[in-house]
Parts: C-alpha cells; sequence; structure tokens
C-alpha cells in the first residue's frame, strides 16, 4: 500500500515537472542500442571512410575539364562522327519496315470499319420489303390522299428568277 503511494506520487510529481517518454520508446529501446553498438564495432574495424580524393583534385578540375572540352587548348582532339545510315542497307531495311508497318495499319483499319459491315438487322429489314405483295403497296399508296400544294408562284417569277440565276450557256447547255 505504501509503495502504491509513493508511485503516484512519483508519477504526479512526473506530471507536474513535464518530463514525459515518447510513445513506444522502451519498446525500441534495445533495439537503438544495439544498432549504435554495431556501427561502433564496424568503424573499429575499418580505421578510414573508404573514400579519398586524389591529392589537388578540386584545384585541378577546371583545367581539367577544360582541356577536354575545348578544341582550341588541344587541336588533336576531334569529335567523334557517328553516322546515323552506315550502309545503304540500313536504309532500305529501314524504309521497307516502315511500309510495312503502315501497311499493316491500314489493312486492320479496314478490316474492323464498322460502317463497311451490314448487320443482320438490316438484311431482315431488306427481306421484309421483298416479301410485301406488289398489291398491297399499290392499294395503300391509292387509299392516301397525297396532295402536295401547289406554290403561289406564277409563270412570270419564274421565268425571272431563272434569267437572273443562270446565264445563256447553263441554260442552253441544260435543255
Amino acid at each position: 500500500m505504501k509503495q502504491d503511494f509513493e508511485n503516484d506520487e512519483w508519477m504526479k510529481g512526473a506530471r507536474e515537472t513535464g518530463f514525459t517518454t515518447p510513445m513506444h520508446y522502451f519498446d525500441e529501446l534495445t533495439e537503438s542500442i544495439n544498432a549504435k553498438i554495431t556501427v561502433e564495432k564496424f568503424k573499429a574495424v575499418v580505421q578510414n571512410d573508404g573514400y579519398a580524393v586524389p591529392d589537388n583534385y578540386f584545384e585541378k578540375l577546371q583545367a581539367n575539364i577544360l582541356a577536354k572540352t575545348t578544341a582550341e587548348i588541344q587541336p588533336e582532339i576531334k569529335p567523334k562522327v557517328v553516322r546515323l545510315w552506315n550502309s545503304s542497307i540500313v536504309k532500305y531495311a529501314s524504309a521497307a519496315c516502315f511500309l510495312l508497318v503502315t501497311g499493316l495499319g491500314l489493312y486492320f483499319n479496314n478490316q474492323q470499319n464498322p460502317a463497311q459491315k451490314t448487320t443482320s438487322a438490316d438484311l431482315t429489314t431488306e427481306q421484309m420489303l421483298y416479301d410485301i405483295d406488289e398489291q398491297v403497296i399499290i392499294d395503300h399508296i391509292s387509299s392516301t390522299d397525297i396532295t402536295q400544294p401547289k406554290p403561289a408562284v406564277t409563270d412570270t417569277d419564274l421565268e425571272n428568277y431563272i434569267l437572273t440565276n443562270y446565264s445563256q450557256n447553263e441554260l442552253a447547255t441544260s435543255l
């Protein structure tokens, strides 16, 4: 009981001072200590950092770069020219490949064009029209009142329109 009272006082005092440990600190503490021990052992085995820079490297760096890039300083350094089309065989082979790929693309594009394919619904509709008896069509047309209204245009208006919109040559060739 007395120990619980002391622990409660200690926890209360810790909260008042503001000192707390991060979450999962004690769970990760052993891994952190072991990692630091491993690094210290490795440093004892390896005496240097493993990287070394030659003497006066940075002092000579700019001069070395200029010597390699400037042709005026060393005229014997000539740029290397690599030809893209080394021989005529490569030219013709690449042209043949290009034509082959283009031709295959056009062929397959035309094969998959849905505008040229006739569907079975179109064929069915067309067959139904052929199956209708001619007399039925004639009776239907004669029974319906198909009258087109005549335009309210006089002959003189038509003549004036033709004369203003067409030339003599157009009128002569159309007859």
